[in-house]
């Protein structure tokens, strides 16, 4: 990895599954963990790809899709400080798309470590099972309502997915996106086209469930959009 040492164990200590390591864990993991750095646009991985090691996104945004009736179906957005790339944990290849969102720092972590972190920390193996299962389920959550929904309900579930993952409290008591999102990329998450998205957005900004300043998602009514999105 690149940087000091110090540097080094300091990120790696950010991720979440690994936090329950002790420094001389920490210091195991970093010594046996590989770096690379990847411009925006650029793809971590492909459908296919050999699955040999784990991934951690130490710096930037990953976002993993895949292609569904010839269109992109955005499936999760990583963010520093997440693992990603598990199918590598019972699979040969790789399932998915994995594509720098923004400039990203992503530390490789192979198999054998892994796998001796499961068996050495109890804690770390519960994360990893945690996090595995929360990703599981916000995909199998994201299918159905593109199965079962419409445009504005779809938007609505996802802005509230939004929320529980990067949501701040502002001073007014609202939530706001953290990341700046265009509709073409929200488009993405949900199954739409961008103009459907835009029309959607705008429905929910003329109800007063949403706002839209300095190209940021702000949350108004917290409790209407809870409602819309349990619409079928």
């Amino acid at each position: 990895m690149k940087g000091t040492q110090t540097e080094r164990i300091k990120l790696l200590s950010e991720v979440d599954v690994l936090e329950p390591l002790s420094a001389e864990q920490l210091e195991w993991v970093a010594q046996r963990t590989l770096d690379r750095s990847f411009q925006k646009g650029e793809s971590i991985y492909l459908p296919g790809d050999a699955s040999e090691v784990v991934y951690l996104l130490l710096t930037g945004r990953v976002r993993l899709y895949g292609m569904v009736r010839q269109q992109e179906l955005t499936f999760d957005i990583i963010r520093a400080g997440d693992m990603f790339g598990e199918a590598s944990l019972t699979e040969r290849t790789q399932n998915e798309y994995a594509q720098a969102l923004e400039a990203s720092q992503v530390g490789l972590l192979e198999l054998d470590t892994f796998w001796h972190l499961v068996r050495e920390n109890v804690e770390f193996n519960a994360r990893v099972i945690r996090m595995i299962g929360e990703r599981s389920r916000m995909t199998r959550g994201r299918m159905t309502d593109i199965a079962l929904k419409d445009g504005p309900a779809r938007l609505a579930a996802l802005i509230l997915d939004l929320v529980q993952g990067e949501g701040v409290v502002t001073r007014e008591g609202n939530y706001r996106v953290s990341t700046r999102y265009t509709h073409e990329e929200l488009a993405s998450m949900i199954g739409l086209k961008r103009v459907a998205v835009t029309r959607a957005f705008g429905g929910l900004q003329d109800s007063g469930y949403v706002q839209l300043r300095r190209r940021q998602i702000y949350v108004t009514d917290l409790a209407a959009l809870k409602g819309l999105a349990a619409e079928n």
